[in-house]
């Protein structure tokens, strides 16, 4: 096995090289094709959080399940060439867990993995956790059809407080039981399928800007890992603006999470330290790379640059991914990237990540500061080494 040593200067360079890679494409306006992609595969949520509008979508609208991409439409979607160098691709909703068909999606998305999608390792799942058995259940089956790929399979569970404090945030009573019982279950399960990694994400709000450390505490005792990140508004995805005026962190708020950002956990972390570094300075370190090698699709096929963006590109029930990817309305919001408003203040923790190994130079001057003793655990503790071979 390599030294730290060597390992460094291998990573470092292969940043460089991505580094210089990249700023050339940005420079002609040419696209890489994307390394990560971002997939809603519903709307529907049996949630209720006070920071995020999707649920009333569904509510709103009866018919929604029906605008849904098929399994078929998905996994034919993913099939197409454009995603040859795809590695991380993120499952997410809506509730993910409420289609019946999630296992088949997953299934059929792994044997994709043999001819179209060779570079894929990790399949990532959001959800609140309120289904415990189905969840733990999905899971398994998922699990068992991963044993004879090189693919992860990274479960992302919501945790907004301890006891009360995530009822509140989540609008239903009883959610903290469930999803501290899901997580519990999903604890167990890690230990029969080593390619398992769950975890828990967090969205930092008033209501819980005191609570981080218990948060926190919950996530080191049972081994999970964490992404704890204030709220994003959004138009598009989450549909919050309206309520961007009673969710937003007053400045004394600010200053407690400053403060829990400088704690010893985060010190090696690329995403702490960069979301730390734009709360204090509100500076951006890093450089966004969506729609160079991320995009976000939602449920009913309509393409996005990313998460927070307000205007599809396109729609793949109408079009070819490639021809979106490529068309010029796709060229227009490539070039806009990182000059919008939005993407000004954007601390999407994706963002981050995925931006981190193509971007290449802030990770490569954040794993220099940290020292090469040090820099494996970020470069294996937040999964950059899959992207990074």
């Amino acid at each position: 096995m390599q030294n730290k040593r060597t390992q460094y200067y291998g990573v470092s360079f292969k940043l460089v090289k991505n580094a210089v890679r990249f700023y050339f494409n940005r420079l002609v306006s040419r696209p890489l094709k994307p390394t990560v992609v971002s997939l809603a595969v519903t709307n529907r949520c049996n949630s209720h959080c006070i920071m995020c509008n999707i649920w009333k979508s569904a509510k709103d609208n009866p018919g929604i399940k029906t605008l849904e991409l098929s399994s078929q439409e998905i996994i034919s979607l993913l099939s197409n060439r454009l995603f040859s160098e795809l590695v991380e691709l993120d499952l997410t909703g809506g509730e993910p867990h409420l289609r019946s068909d999630l296992v088949d999606i997953v299934r059929g998305v792994a044997d994709l993995n043999k001819n179209c999608l060779p570079k894929l390792r990790s399949i990532v799942v959001t959800s609140n956790g309120f289904l415990t058995q189905q969840v733990i259940s999905n899971y398994r089956d998922i699990l068992s059809s991963l044993r004879d790929t090189n693919i992860d399979l990274v479960s992302v569970t919501s945790l907004d407080g301890i006891g009360e404090t995530h009822d509140l945030i989540r609008g239903n009573v009883g959610t903290y039981k469930l999803a501290s019982e899901t997580l519990y279950g999903l604890s167990e399960l890690r230990k029969e399928y080593p390619n398992f990694i769950p975890g828990i994400k967090t969205t930092i709000l008033p209501q819980n800007i005191d609570v981080l450390d218990n948060i926190l505490d919950f996530a080191l005792t049972n081994s999970l890992f964490h992404i704890i990140s204030p709220v994003l508004f959004t138009e598009a995805r989450f549909r919050n603006i309206n309520s961007k005026d009673k969710l937003t962190l007053e400045p004394v708020e600010l200053k407690k999470l400053a403060d829990f950002y400088c704690c010893e956990e985060f010190k090696t972390s690329y995403f702490y330290t960069m979301s730390r570094s734009f709360l204090t300075t509100g500076k951006k370190q890093w450089l966004c790379t969506a729609m160079y090698n991320y995009a976000f699709i939602d449920y009913d096929g309509q393409v996005y640059p990313c998460e927070i963006t307000p205007e599809a590109i396109g729609d793949v029930k109408q079009q070819s991914i490639m021809d979106i990817w490529n068309s010029p309305r796709a060229n227009y919001w490539r070039k806009r990237i990182s000059k919008m408003e939005c993407c000004k203040t954007c601390h999407e923790p994706g963002a981050i990540r995925y931006s981190a190994f193509t971007g290449g130079l802030s990770y490569l001057k954040f794993i220099k500061k940290i020292g090469k003793n040090k820099f494996l655990e970020s470069w294996q503790g937040e999964g950059f080494l899959k992207y990074l071979n």
